[in-house]
């Protein structure tokens, strides 16, 4: 799930995740210590229109069945796919 940097607050204990950055350098991936699980990534250059994604799988299935999803085609038109 993305939302705009600086609109979630993800809490938890500090020693139970840890960071890292590779590829390109423009996300900090944030994940477990103890299973490796993404929880969430953040920018590294925290402008204005920055996005911030939250691994949704991470959550109650309930509250997961009430998000509403929607599809992007990121490979031809780069427009959402209403059903």
């Amino acid at each position: 799930m993305y939302f705009d940097f600086g609109t979630v607050t993800i809490e938890g204990h500090p020693d139970s995740t840890e960071a890292y950055v590779q590829g390109d350098r423009t996300l900090r991936t944030i994940r477990c210590r103890h299973c490796g699980c993404v929880t969430h990534w953040e920018p590294i250059d925290q402008a204005a229109g920055a996005k911030h994604g939250v691994h949704l799988g991470n959550f109650d299935p309930k509250l997961i069945a009430s998000v509403r999803v929607r599809k992007f085609d990121g490979a031809d038109t780069w427009k959402f796919l209403e059903e």
